[in-house]
C-alpha cells in the first residue's frame, strides 16, 4: 500500500479501514450506509463517510458516552471505542487588493484537518431498551424514469473489441455491447455523475472509480453480485482528501438512482437499523 499516510493517527486508522470497503465482501455495509432513518438516532445525521466506518465495525447504532447515557444506556466495562471523524476548522484572513490600491481583508473558515471522536457500539452497552422503527425502502429495479429524466438513449451495438459499453457526453447515448446488468449500471452511473458533477472526455480515474463502485453498490441492492472491478487498484495511491471526495461522489450517484427508481413489484418493510439488508 503506497497511500500517503495522514499525520493524525485516527485519520490513518480510518483511511486504512475505508480502503477495505472496496473489497467485494463489504458491499453490503456500504449499501447500509446509504440508507438513513428519520433522524431518531445520532448516526442518521452522520456523514456517509462516518456511517461506513460505523457499519465496518459491525453495528447499526453507535454513539458517544454521553449520548448513550442520555438514552438510558451505559457502556459496559472493558468495551473499546472506535473513532469517527469530525472536521476541524480554522479562521484565516483573506487579503485582496481593491481598485483603489487598498487591501480588503475578510475572515473565512477553512478545513484544517480532522479529529477523532470516540463512539461505542450499541452491542457494547446495556440498560434501557432500544427503540426501532419500520419504514419502507424502495430498491431500484426500474430505470425508465431516470433514463427519461436524463434524456438518455440506450442503444445496443455490436462488440467492437475494445469495450462492452460507453456513455457519450454530447448526445447522452449509452451504447451497450453486452446484456450484463453491470455494464448498464456502470454507464448509467457515468450519466448520473455527468448530471451531478459534469464529466470530462476520456477515461479519467476519478470518473471510473465513481461509476464502477456506484454500479457495484446499486447492483448489490438489486440482488446482483457485481464485483467493484479495478476500484481498489485505482484508489491505492489516493490521498485522504481524494478518498473522501470519491466517497461523497459515490453516495450522491447511488442516492440519485435510488430516489428516482422503484422496486417492482412490491415494497419491503424492514427495520430502520437494517435498512439496506436486502439482496
Amino acid at each position: 500500500m503506497t497511500t500517503p499516510a495522514p499525520g493524525n493517527p485516527r485519520v490513518k486508522e480510518a483511511m486504512d479501514l475505508l480502503l477495505k470497503i472496496f473489497d467485494e465482501e463489504n458491499l453490503e455495509k456500504v449499501a447500509h450506509a446509504v440508507f438513513r432513518g428519520g433522524g431518531n438516532i445520532p448516526s442518521d445525521k452522520w456523514s456517509f463517510f462516518n456511517r461506513i466506518i460505523m457499519f465496518m465495525h459491525d453495528t447499526e447504532d453507535a454513539r458517544g458516552f454521553k449520548q448513550w447515557h442520555e438514552a438510558g444506556r451505559f457502556v459496559m466495562k472493558g468495551s473499546k471505542a472506535f473513532y469517527i471523524l469530525g472536521p476541524v476548522f480554522k479562521k484565516i484572513t483573506d487579503e485582496k487588493p481593491t481598485a483603489s490600491s487598498e487591501t480588503e481583508r475578510t475572515e473565512k473558515e477553512i478545513l484544517a484537518g480532522f479529529r477523532g471522536i470516540p463512539v461505542f457500539r450499541s452491542e457494547d452497552t446495556e440498560g434501557a431498551p432500544l427503540i426501532t422503527e419500520n419504514y419502507k425502502v424502495n430498491i431500484p429495479c426500474e430505470f425508465n424514469g431516470i433514463i427519461q429524466e436524463l434524456n438518455l438513449k440506450v442503444v445496443p451495438v455490436r462488440f467492437c473489441g475494445t469495450s462492452y459499453g460507453s456513455y457519450n457526453l454530447l448526445n447522452k447515448n449509452i451504447k451497450l455491447a453486452s446484456p450484463d446488468i453491470e455494464v448498464f449500471l456502470h454507464e448509467l452511473s457515468h450519466a448520473v455523475d455527468d448530471r451531478l458533477n459534469g464529466l470530462k472526455p476520456g477515461q479519467k480515474k476519478d470518473q471510473e472509480v465513481t461509476a464502477e463502485f456506484s454500479a457495484a453498490v446499486i447492483g448489490h441492492l438489486m440482488g446482483y453480485k457485481i464485483p467493484p472491478g479495478n476500484v481498489k487498484e485505482y484508489i491505492e495511491n489516493y490521498s485522504f482528501k481524494e478518498l473522501l471526495n470519491s466517497l461523497s461522489r459515490i453516495e450522491k450517484v447511488v442516492t440519485f438512482v435510488i430516489d428516482r427508481t422503484r422496486m417492482n413489484p412490491v415494497e419491503v418493510n424492514i427495520p430502520m437499523q437494517a435498512a439496506a439488508c436486502t439482496g
